[in-house]
């Protein structure tokens, strides 16, 4: 009996109470049943703290522009599942999925796989199934033991390295490039955004020790500009002005520095991408939920989505409303909703002290925290805080009290944009659960 798409769905959400575990011992024996999927294509490994998955979305773009059929792996997803899966940004169909999902169950039969793992077989393996050229693939969590590291890609890409995930990573910048440094293979080229001394120093002495050439954005590539959707590259043979990308945010001109550095590091192979798939695929990329314009409030408000979910999210997200309101016209309204097991002060340290009003409230997702939780870190702020549970809720609040020249950010989690993205968009809320 084939089973359905929703059951498929019960199925993996129900994989997500076996935890995280890191390793990869699951994944290479996943994958020597199902005869090596991951091998079977070319592919582009991404890992870092922030900017994984747009310089991914980028890639991935640019590559289909070139009219070579390009996978993308990423997660969480913010509506679907489907999206976690995509070739030429079409997601997997529903059917493929379930599908998919019973022929991988096969496969880990007798094996305590996690969500993710059971994901990334599924991912490689539809990837595979589609003959796809090329796979983009970001790292969920960390990179050396991380399910996705069972590739060997044509090019690594590690983005910013900040704080995150501290518990399983480390506490240290030091311990979290050192994870994040785990996807680099032997002779596989290197481009990083990464710039805390620390990091860079772990970075290229993990490059030294496999002979990984390794090529730094603002060192070895430069970007020329101030806005990604006007700036030049000069990277280390292409020499590319009056770019255009259609993501929002200065931090995105990091972004394309990886992107078009690896891009360049894959032409060399032999592999044609041109100026043209250039221009196309980065005017042309979206990547949902970073900052993300939304169709504005009833009262002409401006809304924006963004799944700033740590402190340096936080930090970039505040630098984009910093400058994109400069003159401030009207209020800034925060709409927040965090895990409980993320650095709370530390986003809140961000953002709050440039907003004129905060609501808190919750996403549903059992890691959330209460809205009420929220608004008690709060406290010492001296601004206006109202706490609003469910989210849709603390939306139709928002909207309705503000003014035309008011701003919305809708912001600290990815799960608190993609429901709230759902509420906007007037589309089936999403599933509880999105890992």
């Amino acid at each position: 009996m084939t089973l359905s798409y929703p059951k498929a769905i019960e199925y993996l959400y129900g994989l997500q109470w076996h935890g995280i575990k890191l390793g990869l011992g699951n994944m290479e024996r996943l994958m020597a049943v199902l005869h090596e999927p991951h091998r079977r294509f070319r592919s582009v490994h991404i890992a870092g703290t922030n900017g994984k998955g747009s310089t991914a979305a980028m890639i991935a773009a640019i590559l289909a522009a070139a009219g070579y059929r390009a996978g993308l792996y990423t997660s969480p997803h913010l509506i679907d599942f489907t999206e976690r899966m995509r070739v030429n940004g079409e997601p997997i169909p529903p059917d493929a999925a379930a599908r998919l999902t019973e022929r991988i169950q096969d496969a880990a039969a007798g094996l305590p796989v996690t969500f993710f793992e059971f994901t990334t077989a599924m991912a490689f393996q539809y990837f595979s199934d589609s003959t796809v050229d090329f796979v983009v693939a970001e790292v969920g969590m960390g990179g050396r033991y991380d399910a996705t590291n069972v590739l060997t890609p044509r090019v690594s890409v590690i983005t910013q390295i900040d704080f995150d995930h501290q518990a399983y990573l480390g506490d240290t910048i030091e311990r979290i490039a050192a994870e994040k440094a785990g996807i680099i293979k032997p002779s596989v080229p290197v481009v990083t955004a990464a710039d805390r001394p620390e990091a860079v120093s772990v970075i290229g002495n993990v490059c030294r020790e496999w002979k990984a050439p390794l090529y730094r954005v603002g060192i070895d590539v430069r970007i020329e500009g101030k806005t990604p959707q006007r700036f030049g590259y000069r990277g280390i043979r292409w020499s590319l002005s009056d770019l255009s990308c259609a993501l929002l945010g200065r931090h995105q001109l990091s972004n394309a520095g990886c992107a078009l550095a690896a891009l360049e590091l894959l032409e060399q192979t032999g592999i044609s991408i041109g100026e043209e798939a250039v221009r196309r695929g980065l005017s042309s990329v979206r990547w949902e939920g970073r900052l993300e314009r939304m169709p504005p409030a009833p009262s002409g408000a401006t809304v924006i989505l963004d799944g700033a979910h740590n402190p340096a999210g936080a930090r970039v997200l505040r630098t984009f409303l910093e400058e994109s309101r400069p003159s401030r016209p009207g209020r800034l309204i925060l709409v927040l909703g965090i895990l409980r097991d993320k650095d709370i002060d530390g986003i809140l340290a961000e953002l709050v002290p440039i907003a004129d009003e905060v609501i808190v409230t919750r996403p549903r997702y059992e890691r959330a925290a209460p809205a009420d939780d929220l608004k008690r870190h709060l406290e010492k702020y001296g601004v206006r805080v109202t706490a609003r549970e469910p989210l849709e809720e603390a939306l139709r609040y928002a909207r309705s009290a503000a003014s035309a020249a008011d701003w919305i950010c809708i912001t600290g989690s990815l799960y608190t944009v993609g429901e709230a993205r759902s509420y906007l968009k007037g589309l089936a809320q999403p599933s509880a659960l999105r890992g």
